[in-house]
């Protein structure tokens, strides 16, 4: 495990496939990090729906084809389908892009921390056994120490 943070991050393009509550999840964390999103999903939650006529993210309303990643540089798979996210694995995998997998955190080379930001710090929290709750509540522990005051 390497971990890094990435910058210039509104030059980046990151396409999230599925518009549940997993999508929404990752969908927030990208925009929150000034990244431009695109949304490719039949449906969408209330939240991204609303994220999508304010023109924060882009809305490609049917589900995944090949070719969909074309421009991208992360990818994040978030359907409730195996076999969607697989397919867009692989394709990610041979555009050499970086890939969140949702249900199959292996199937990727990229995995999400959990996130505090606040206007000067930000901190990540990520687990090596990929159980995201371990990260949050170690997440949630050093915010909570953290002072109160601007830095």
């Amino acid at each position: 495990m390497l971990p890094i943070t990435l910058t210039h991050a509104a030059e980046m393009l990151a396409i999230v496939v599925g518009g549940g509550k997993v999508g929404e999840r990752k969908v927030r964390g990208l925009v929150d990090a000034g990244v431009r999103v695109r949304l490719i999903s039949p449906v969408a939650t209330p939240k991204l729906q609303k994220l999508a006529t304010a023109r924060q993210i882009e809305w490609i309303e049917r589900g995944y084809q090949p070719g969909d990643l074309s421009g991208a540089r992360l990818v994040v798979a978030a359907t409730n389908v195996r076999a969607v996210n697989h397919a867009v694995a692989q394709e990610a995998h041979e555009d050499h892009l970086l890939i969140n997998v949702a249900d199959c955190p292996e199937e990727g080379n990229v995995h999400m921390p959990a996130v505090h930001r606040d206007e000067n710090l930000v901190v990540a929290v990520n687990s090596r056994t990929a159980r995201p709750r371990v990260a949050v509540v170690v997440r949630d522990w050093i915010a909570g120490m953290l002072p109160s005051y601007p830095w």
